[in-house]
């Protein structure tokens, strides 16, 4: 035996959940191999090498890229992700920081990394690093004298960003340009024009050895068969130097300078097409790694001080009627010795010349009128000043220190307060506690394993540890696990005084230099470098000549030959056989399904053997439609509910509601909606207090409310939702939370508060619409958003079924028409005309929660609508996702719950006698309405006992019909009803330095079902777009973009080509057309879909599925997915 066992510790992933870690190290070296036993499918390996930079060429990056090229065994070029599909995989992939290079696998089961590793850490450790590869996958100059490479056209479509050009200038001032924290690790395109092939190879000489090489594993493998495997390849466990010698040198913090007013402050022009919102940012030095107190407890201030809209920071910058900024997110990196990081975003930039809109207004966020007798809380405990107290002009936003003159003064307050009192303390622990609980049961692997790494980094970088495990301290080990601690500490905080808290903020934030960037938009600077892109080509031609610019075309073609996939048939042959995917470990679930039925149709259908659709079904079994009755209860806006239970250590509940029947008017107001449910306030029914007296909690109490009792909440359109786009079912409103499990019924509950009886208020109004027109600036400047964008605009609104509900909605809140929607809310605000942004959104408020019987009465009498001209009534749906042991019925919960709050909330809309066309003014709030409703067109009131006994005489489920909702009918994409205008669209953004483009055509595979296409072409897809496949060699490798890929999107029946990143568009969308005019030759087919070929690409396929179902959330969506679609057998 060549490994020994180092040390063990374990990992409390969950409360009831010990997760084991055992460090092993070689023998005859410093190289190790920790194993992390975390349950699942999957098995994931990251192989570390730190690794530093001592200059912007990107050293670490640019060797990262030639890692992939071929090794020493292993010479061929796409030997090693071949291998890695093989194993149940996707391929191997890696990434870069400033401290160190990771490189990543993970596959389905543990059989496929027990056979990569070995060939894995060849790759790592002896790289082929040819001269061609350099040429290729580096940098070059090709024949029209323009400078390409994998790496070049990467960091050239990065390095001018806003988020790029503000990570690195943070860091630059942070480190004083004296670290490797002070570098471009991807490298900066001038200093990558000057690197050489010579200087790649030392750096790997100094970096790879083994005894600086550690393997982290998560996941169910046996540890014996991998220590095993590699115990047969001594070379790449052996150092090659003498161990008494060390030659990496430790990460030091050179001091920062004294500077008038503790401020260090740097202006950064970016790029950009227009000059509206810019960012600010802040960055201090954090506690050493080991430090966890003092890490955690900075955590826990940040999450208090800006997680919420009812946290200081953000009722100072951004919850107001004049915002300083859109939004404003923390992190605490963890560097060496950390790093704090505070970013407020979508800061409005004024030009020199412009007035402040705001000087003039009042500007006070409280309303005393409002915090009268009937308010639950009217002191939040956020110690925070109102906003009439200061006297913000925007002007002056970006000039050096004005910006934090008004943050430092938060921090000041909370140094001489503290939290609020002992109790918010305690709230903001369990807070954070819960947060970490939900990112281990979300990605159990990449916590964990970055948790692994900060121990490594500190064991292999840091002067002094306070564990004493220290290289550069003569240290022989590190101390792996120690975030192991991280409950314990939580716990122990608790007990802390407040001056602990003030402490932590006065030794790290107010003592300490504070480094600013001011991010300033500049669209001159935008069109200045695209005019000297073109220049400096134009002066590369005439300085390179003729004969020199065809050498380097000559030079070009030989190397991409070089580098071309040719692996003999014999190697792979002698590959390992693709693993039996029956002995993968799948994660636990189960699922059931409650349609609501008619007491009638419900004796009749328990009658029926074996017909229980609430019996338990397993893999996303559903029952055949002819089981379906149709028969079903109106009195709700949902008709189905689907359980499921897996390993999770929360409850889940998401409410899908139609919007069918909303008219087409209001849905511009949907993105409004959305963001203003769970920050606006809420009234509180009688019936749910306990003096029975109504309660107006402000926005404040509900925001506290539901970060308290919720672990996640969302409100949306559709699946996938943001902000301004939806990935697909955009014809649902969706509300949605999550809880641990002993709060589900309070979950329940608010849920209810929240959609039935929030109210609307100018406040919000204006608060919401400025940041989301900010949000909106910000995401126009992302070609990647626009693309999506524009497709949308292009799809829906030059669609020729105006009728479809979901582009309807995609239209309505896509960039393109929210942008004027959010302009005039803010100019009617501004003009006192709020009443009616309040009548609609309480309008959208009661369509939403209309039942099924009220929306049927209401077609009856207006034969105009589309509801009685299509006779059909799309039902809404509910999700509950439980844990397996959850003891009582969560579904008899829920409908409880709902149906009581429902009844209330009915019963106060009859006693308001509530006239859509005399909405209340703001104070008066809110609700919707359900089964009462308003309709212009009714004579008869329908809140009346008459009307109402008449109503229950008729049956709608005769007159219309209800759709089923699993499956939820959809209509697939028909390329036809675009006009032929608007099937080629190309649209300029300045600022952007790489180009993005889509492709779509018709693939119609999930009806009927079953369709023989649908397995074909996923397995296509993955072929043609896998790791060294055909477009990643023929796009990626002849440098034309970072990424081109084929992607299936079935429930809209599209297939898509796309490119990101692209340098040369047209160059890369004619390598893809001569890929698919070759796949119609037998040649080209036997070479590019041969049968191994498409065996790989099945078991990357079956990666994929297994992948998607491996943690709680993936198998409690691929329930919800399969419902939807019906599962193909």
């Amino acid at each position: 035996m060549t490994f020994i066992l180092e040390s063990t510790s374990s990992f409390n992933a969950q409360p009831n959940q010990s997760l084991e870690i055992n460090t092993y190290k070689y023998e005859k070296s410093d190289f190790r191999i920790i194993f992390v036993d975390v349950p699942g499918p999957l098995c994931s390996t990251t192989i570390l090498v730190p690794t530093l930079s001592p200059n912007d060429k990107g050293l670490p990056h640019t060797l990262e890229h030639l890692i992939f090229c071929g090794s020493k065994n292993y010479p061929h070029r796409g030997y090693l992700d071949s291998l890695a599909n093989r194993c149940l995989s996707t391929g191997t992939n890696a990434y870069t920081m400033e401290d160190c290079t990771g490189y990543t696998l993970v596959t389905a089961g543990a059989e496929g990394t027990i056979n990569i590793l070995p060939i894995f850490l060849d790759h790592v450790i002896q790289p082929s690093l040819r001269p061609y590869q350099f040429l290729t996958e580096i940098y070059h100059i090709d024949g029209t004298a323009k400078p390409k490479g994998v790496v070049f056209c990467e960091m050239a479509s990065r390095e001018n960003t806003e988020p790029d050009l503000l990570d690195l200038h943070l860091r630059m001032n942070l480190f004083q340009h004296k670290s490797t924290y002070s570098y471009e690790c991807g490298g900066l395109t001038k200093d990558i024009k000057n690197l050489s092939n010579d200087e790649i190879i030392e750096y790997h000489k100094k970096f790879y050895d083994p005894s600086n090489v550690s393997v982290i594993i998560c996941g169910l493998i046996d540890k014996e068969k991998v220590l095993k495997s590699l115990e047969e390849v001594p070379e790449l466990l052996c150092s090659h130097k003498d161990s008494s010698v060390i030659d990496i040198p430790a990460i030091e913090y050179p001091p920062l300078p004294n500077v008038e007013n503790n401020l260090i402050s740097e202006t950064v022009h970016f790029p950009v097409s227009d000059a509206d919102v810019g960012s600010i940012s802040y960055a201090w030095r954090g506690p050493a790694l080991e430090n966890l107190k003092d890490i955690i407890g900075l955590d826990v201030i940040f999450r208090y001080l800006y997680e919420t809209s009812a946290s200081p920071l953000c009722q100072r910058f951004i919850e107001r009627k004049t915002p300083l900024a859109s939004d404003v997110d923390f992190e605490l990196k963890g560097t060496v010795d950390s790093s704090l990081l505070l970013i407020f975003s979508g800061v409005p930039y004024i030009t020199e010349g412009s007035k402040d809109q705001g000087d003039d207004e009042e500007d006070n966020v409280e309303d005393s009128n409002i915090l009268d007798e009937m308010s639950i809380s009217k002191d939040n405990g956020n110690n925070i000043i109102e906003e009439d107290e200061y006297n913000d002009n925007l002007e002056d936003l970006f000039k050096p220190g004005v910006f934090f003159n008004k943050l430092k003064e938060i921090f000041k307050n909370f140094a001489e307060n503290g939290f609020p009192n002992e109790e918010m303390i305690k709230k903001t622990i369990d807070r954070h506690r819960i947060k970490i609980y939900e990112m281990l049961e979300e990605d159990p692997h990449e916590v964990l394993t970055n948790y692994i790494i900060q121990d490594l980094l500190r064991y292999n970088f840091a002067v002094h540890s306070e564990l004493h495990d220290a290289k550069h301290e003569n240290a022989t080990k590190p101390i792996i696990g120690t975030r192991s601690q991280i409950f314990d500490i939580m716990k122990e905080l608790e007990t802390y005084p407040q001056e602990f808290w003030k402490d932590l903020v006065k030794k790290y934030i107010l003592e300490p230099p504070t480094i600013e960037v001011l991010m300033v938009p500049d669209p001159e600077l935008a069109n200045e470098q695209a005019s000297k892109e073109i220049q400096d080509q134009e002066d590369r031609i005439k300085r390179l000549g003729p004969e020199k610019l065809k050498h380097l075309d000559e030079e070009l073609k030989k190397a991409l030959k070089d580098n071309e996939i040719n692996i003999p048939q014999e190697v792979l042959d002698n590959m390992p056989p693709i693993p039996d995917v029956t002995k993968i470990p799948l994660f636990r679930g189960e699922v059931s399904i409650k349609q609501f039925l008619t007491s009638e149709n419900d004796e009749e259908y328990n009658n029926n053997n074996n017909n229980m659709l609430s019996s338990s079904m397993k893999d996303d079994e559903l029952p055949s439609p002819s089981q379906l009755i149709t028969q079903y209860d109106l009195s709700r806006p949902f008709s189905s509910l689907q359980h499921v239970k897996t390993d999770t250590f929360f409850t889940q509940v998401k409410v899908y509601l139609n919007t069918s029947h909303i008219p087409e008017e209001l849905r511009d107001y949907f993105v409004l909606f959305q963001e203003m449910l769970f920050c606006t306030p809420v009234e509180i029914p009688k019936e749910f207090t306990k003096d029975h007296q109504p309660k107006l909690m402000d926005y404040k109490s509900v925001v506290e409310n539901t970060s308290e009792l919720c672990t996640s909440n969302e409100a949306s359109i559709g699946i996938g939702n943001e902000i301004f786009h939806a990935s697909y079912l955009s014809e649902t409103f969706v509300i949605s939370a999550s809880s641990e499990r002993y709060k589900y019924n309070e979950l329940c509950e608010w849920m209810m508060m929240i959609l039935m009886f929030s109210k609307f208020d100018e406040e919000r109004i204006i608060s919401t619409a400025k940041n989301l027109l900010s949000q909106l600036t910000e995401t126009k400047r992302e070609g990647s958003d626009m693309l999506s964008a524009i497709s949308t605009k292009i799809i829906a609104e030059c669609n020729e079924d105006r009728g479809n509900t979901s582009l309807l909605n995609d239209l309505a809140i896509s960039v393109f028409n929210q942008e004027p929607f959010l302009q005039k809310i803010i100019s009617l605000v501004e003009e006192h005309k709020t009443n009616e942004i309040i009548q609609n959104l309480e309008e959208i408020q009661k369509c939403l929660l209309k039942s099924m019987e009220v929306i049927a009465e209401e077609a009856e009498n207006n034969k105009y609508s589309p509801i009685y001209k299509k006779k059909e009534i799309i039902p809404g749906f509910v999700q509950l996702a439980m844990p397996l042991d959850y003891e009582n019925d969560p579904i008899e919960e829920f409908l409880t719950c709902w149906d009581k709050c429902y009844k209330v909330y009915q019963t106060s809309i009859k006693e308001k006698k509530y006239d859509p066309m005399e909405i209340t003014m703001m104070n008066h709030s809110h609700n919707d309405n359900d089964n009462d409703n308003d309709n212009d067109e009714k004579m008869e009131d329908p809140n009346d006992d008459d009307h109402h006994h008449h109503q229950k005489k008729i049956n709608y489920n005769y007159l219309y019909k209800i759709t089923s909702t699993f499956p939820f009918p959809r209509k697939p994409f028909n390329i036809k009803s675009i006009d032929e205008a608007h099937q080629s669209v190309i649209v300029p953004i300045a600022g952007l330095c790489t180009s993005f483009l889509i492709q779509y055509v018709e693939s119609e595979i999930l009806s009927p079902i079953p369709n023989e296409d649908f397995y074909a072409v996923t397995v296509l897809a993955e072929l043609l777009t896998r790791t060294e496949g055909p477009l990643y060699t023929s796009i990626r490798g002849n440098g034309y973009a970072y990424d081109g890929s084929i992607c299936l999107y079935l429930w809209s029946g599209q297939l898509t080509f796309s490119l990101y990143d692209s340098s040369e568009p047209q160059k890369a969308t004619m390598e893809f057309y001569q890929i698919i005019e070759e796949m119609n030759t037998k040649e080209g087919w036997e070479k590019i879909c041969s049968d191994f070929h498409i065996d790989t690409a099945k078991a990357s396929v079956v990666y994929k599925n297994v992948s998607s179902k491996s943690t709680a959330s993936g198998v409690i969506y691929s329930y919800l997915r399969g419902a939807l679609r019906v599962i193909i057998k």
